[in-house]
């Protein structure tokens, strides 16, 4: 009996859940109703998550994603960026306001560089709720897991 088969099938095995461990990883807020590939909303938030192959820096990031934020969604304005709280040295927290929304939306991106990929995570609100916990958590989760 040849045992070279089972150890090369265990090999492959081994080697794919590697693969899938160091790929891009979704985490979403718990409860919420999935909206598409990614995306998740709950009472009028939104939350979505994006990972593409990416050459640059954090900072290459922070500046691409905050002209991407602006031009797409209409009236926004930029508020500030923070080094990720729960993980700073890792990722990114950039805030805006979009005042001409009905209601007014606060949205939040979350951006991190990894292994040749940028993970963007925003997360959308209206001003007048809190920021939803499940959200928060699964973006922490997600931002920090690298």
């Amino acid at each position: 009996m040849n045992r070279l088969p089972s150890v090369r099938i265990a090999a492959v095995a081994f080697a794919c859940l590697s693969l899938a461990a160091c790929g891009s990883y979704v985490a979403h807020p718990s409860g919420w109703t999935s909206t598409g590939t990614s995306s998740w909303s709950k009472g009028g938030q939104t939350y979505s998550q994006t990972s593409s192959a990416f050459a640059g820096s954090i900072t290459d990031l922070a500046s691409q994603e905050r002209v991407d934020l602006i031009l797409g969604n209409k009236g926004a304005t930029y508020d500030r960026t923070d080094p990720y709280p729960d993980c700073p040295g890792l990722g990114g927290l950039m805030r805006f306001l979009q005042k001409t929304a009905k209601p007014p939306v606060a949205i939040l991106a979350a951006f991190v560089v990894g292994n040749s990929t940028a993970t963007v995570i925003t997360y959308m609100r209206p001003v007048s709720q809190a920021p939803d916990p499940e959200a928060m958590a699964a973006m922490r989760q997600t931002i920090c897991h690298l």
